[in-house]
């Protein structure tokens, strides 16, 4: 039997990246996955995807009462929702645009920006599925960073919001854990991970030279796949994990590990 036969998943930032990977490996295990994203996928393209009971729709993760109406289709689609991935995400770099985040010199705009789609499209992704999982339990899986964990001068609007996703996680596993629901709530931290957050159009890799290139300082010393963060995603969603709430699993290649940069 397919580890998520049965249930129903939500899955935000699914047109690309570790959402895309998720919802295709969701899927395949057996979900009927609802995805959603700022960037449009036609329906036919998103069948082929995810399975012909998939539904994609178009959504920021910042509009409050979108989430409400995504929700309901979801709800309406699937008759439940078990599953929420809330891997939506912007590390504030779009195409040759880079603004500053060094501490001295970051912009608010820049800032509210960054913790506006991570932080707070977390949030609202968290409030609104909670009430429609009350009854019948359901799993809840974020995308923190291992920025949350180390300093990123180059990136503080970026570990600041990943950071805060982090412990809004623990808050809310324990919030449905003390309230008696059947609700876990899990984040993964992933490392450099080869998707368009890292090297978006447009924009040459990290380091110049093949797609490697700026992954010295990873243990590994390679960026990760999409599929291998989608993979715990995958675990923490399922019933294998039906012991194990708060969590912050790290998928980075061994970054955690060093004691020093």
């Amino acid at each position: 039997m397919a580890r998520l036969e049965d249930k129903v998943a939500v899955i935000t930032g699914a047109a690309s990246g570790i959402g895309l990977a998720a919802a295709r490996l969701f899927a395949a295990e057996g979900a009927k996955v609802v995805g959603t994203d700022l960037q449009f996928v036609d329906d036919d393209t998103w069948r082929d995807h995810c399975g012909g009971d998939a539904l994609f729709l178009r959504h920021d993760v910042t509009d409050e009462d979108r989430w409400a109406s995504v929700i309901g289709e979801a709800e309406r689609h699937g008759g439940r929702i078990d599953i929420l991935l809330n891997c939506a995400g912007i590390n504030g770099v779009s195409g040759e645009e880079a603004p500053p985040q060094e501490p001295d010199v970051i912009g608010l705009d820049i800032w509210r920006r960054v913790n506006r789609v991570n932080a707070e499209g977390t949030l609202l992704g968290c409030r609104a599925v909670i009430p429609v999982m009350r009854e019948h339990g359901g799993a809840i899986v974020n995308i923190s960073s291992i920025a949350a964990q180390k300093g990123w001068p180059m990136r503080t609007a970026y570990g600041a919001s990943k950071a805060a996703v982090l412990q809004y996680t623990r808050s809310v596993a324990r919030y449905c854990a003390e309230s008696g629901w059947k609700i876990r709530c899990n984040a993964v931290l992933p490392g450099p991970i080869d998707t368009p957050m890292i090297k978006p159009p447009g924009r040459k890799p990290l380091a110049g030279g093949d797609g490697q290139a700026g992954a010295n300082h990873v243990p590994i010393k390679r960026y990760g796949e999409p599929l291998e963060v989608a993979r715990p995603m995958l675990f923490l969603a399922s019933d294998e994990a039906s012991y194990i709430t708060g969590a912050g699993l790290n998928v980075d290649g061994g970054i955690a590990a060093l004691t020093a940069d």
